[in-house]
């Protein structure tokens, strides 16, 4: 992992890595940038395509159909996320693979939040 810096002003903070990719997050109500849940849903979501995505294109499948959508449950951290995975179209044996890949995960392993995974057809 690249390290990361972080700058505060009143409403936003500023996340930059030392290549200069850069995002906002929210420090306070009202703010537009990510709050610090969502950057962790979207933490989530990476880890879990990044999980799939390899998986499904050694064995041909169109991964641009693949989607992760993720949300707060009850807009609560505590409450967990839910999760949907929208696979393209894959066999028996492919979709038990990637079951096991998105348990695997390292974020869904680190988080001590409840998770919900839904799988879901394109």
């Amino acid at each position: 992992m690249h390290e990361l810096a972080l700058t505060l002003d009143k409403e936003k903070l500023l996340v930059t890595r030392a290549d200069g990719v850069a995002m906002e997050s929210a420090c306070a109500g009202g703010s537009r940038a990510f709050s610090a849940a969502e950057l962790l849903g979207a933490s989530l979501g990476s880890c879990i395509a990044a999980s799939l995505r390899p998986l499904l294109a050694r064995h041909g499948a169109d991964c641009g159909r693949l989607r992760v959508t993720v949300r707060l449950r009850d807009d609560a951290l505590e409450q967990g996320f839910a999760v949907a995975i929208a696979l393209p179209p894959v066999n028996a044996a492919l979709d038990v693979r990637c079951r096991r890949a998105v348990a695997a995960c390292p974020v869904i392993r680190a988080m001590n939040l409840p998770i919900d995974i839904h799988w879901q057809d394109c």
